[in-house]
């Protein structure tokens, strides 16, 4: 986590303002102590000392945080947008980044990869009730430049839930809108004869594969100035189920059709 609780103060601080001579540190949410760490490579960041059990702060990769805090500093910069917090305390949630933008309370989330597709749904369900819009985010990789892509499970969630884009942060407050479409496989042709001489055949076609999508990108967006509050009314499709929901959605058309 990029912040803790100095005790001295009861302030929240950042781990890259502090030394560990103004320990102790404890965590926002467990209120357990906290251990700094400071190197010349990974970005400055509290840890629990163990042994704990608090999920705050859990599963964050180096990306992660850089993500974090890049959107939390060009946030910070813009003029249509305030309250700006990280790991913002909400009270049932903690935001990885809440703002207002346009007058509008947002939740940026960054996907972690250990947080499952039913913890996506309760978050974006608390925050629905707390009358937030929430835009979850995840980090871009290069697997998404290939034709053919193997979307994860909560891939498949946000893109039922934005209408047909999932978000991907290329850096600062810029994202990238990705559509996945059809992908077909080529089933070869082939032919056998059965019993009594008869020749069959089959194959010779394309079918729409259940696991590979082809990305489709969008034009790149802003956070601050591309998006607007919207609603996502509950709906079902298969294995998929999205609640009724509050989101912080991108105004470009469908790009895809």
């Amino acid at each position: 986590m990029l912040c803790g609780i100095r005790c001295s103060d009861e302030r929240k601080v950042f781990a890259r303002e502090s030394t560990k001579e103004e320990s102790p540190f404890v965590c926002p949410r467990c209120k357990n102590e906290l251990v700094i760490r400071k190197g010349n490579i990974k970005i400055h960041h509290f840890a629990h000392k163990p042994p704990f059990n608090c999920s705050h702060g859990e599963g964050e990769t180096e990306a992660h945080r850089r993500c974090k805090e890049s959107i939390y500093n060009n946030l910070k910069s813009k003029t249509n947008v305030t309250h700006v917090d990280v790991e913002a305390d909400l009270g049932s949630l903690v935001a990885d980044i809440y703002a207002v933008i346009n007058g509008a309370p947002v939740a940026i989330e960054v996907q972690k990869s250990n947080i499952s597709v039913n913890e996506i749904t309760r978050r974006t369900t608390e925050y629905h009730k707390a009358g937030i819009s929430v835009l979850w985010l995840a980090l871009f990789n290069d697997r998404l430049n290939n034709e053919r892509y193997s979307p994860g499970a909560w891939e498949k969630w946000c893109h039922a839930v934005y209408f047909g884009r999932v978000y991907y942060w290329l850096g600062e407050s810029t994202v990238l809108p990705v559509h996945f479409s059809e992908y077909h496989l080529y089933v070869e042709e082939s032919t056998w004869f059965e019993s009594g001489g008869y020749e069959q055949s089959a194959g010779g076609y394309y079918k729409t594969s259940k696991r590979y999508k082809t990305p489709v990108p969008g034009n790149e967006v802003d956070i601050a100035t591309h998006f607007s509050p919207s609603t996502k009314n509950e709906w079902q499709g298969g294995t998929v189920y999205i609640p009724s929901c509050r989101i912080y959605l991108d105004k470009q058309r469908a790009w895809w059709k």
